[in-house]
C-alpha cells in the first residue's frame, strides 16, 4: 500500500471508496471530483482486498505485502 487510508492521513474534505477490484479512490467533497492518486502523497492505493466473481458470495481475496493471495469470508 502506497499510503495509508485512515481519514486523519487524508487532507481537508477528502474522502476515499473502494471499486470491486480492490482500487482506492479519493473524493474531494469541495469540487465533487474523484482520483485515483492519493491526495497527499501522489501515489495510487490498493486496498489489498479484491472482490472476483469466481468467489462464493460473501468471499473475497486479499494479498499480503509480498503479493501471496489469501480469501476472507
Amino acid at each position: 500500500m502506497a499510503a495509508p487510508l485512515g481519514r486523519d492521513s487524508l487532507p481537508g474534505r477528502w474522502s476515499y471508496g473502494v471499486c470491486r477490484d480492490g482500487r482506492v479512490f479519493f473524493i474531494d467533497d469541495d469540487t465533487q471530483t474523484t482520483t485515483w492518486l492519493h491526495p497527499r502523497s501522489g501515489d495510487p492505493v490498493n486496498s489489498g482486498h479484491m472482490i472476483r466473481s469466481d468467489l462464493p458470495r460473501g468471499w473475497e481475496e486479499g494479498f499480503t505485502i509480498e503479493g501471496v493471495s489469501f480469501f476472507i469470508k
